[in-house]
């Protein structure tokens, strides 16, 4: 990082702005959707607590563990025959 009372002979480049033009929009299908979200029935406390315990428990839920490239047993081999070499090479 260069210090702020160096003068700075590499102008530093400008961000890139990412723009997108959606291609297609219905406004009325927009406003349908809307007034279906307002008006389809809602759920009862009782479901969504249910639902929100189910959604906690599955983040908790153990995942497979990943295979590494030494499982500990290859470490603990590996580990031994590296002291057994090196006692061998200090004798």
């Amino acid at each position: 990082m260069a210090a702020s009372f160096l003068p700075n002979f590499f102008p530093t480049p400008k961000r890139r702005q990412f723009n997108i033009n959606p291609r297609y929009y219905d406004p009325e299908k927009e406003r349908l959707e809307q007034l279906k979200k307002k008006y389809e029935p809602k759920t009862s406390e009782e479901q969504q607590l249910a639902e929100a315990k189910a959604r906690i428990s599955e983040s908790f839920q153990r995942s497979p563990r990943p295979k590494g490239l030494l499982s500990t047993r290859k470490l603990l081999i590996f580990m031994a025959l590296l002291v057994i070499l090196l006692l061998w090479i200090l004798r």
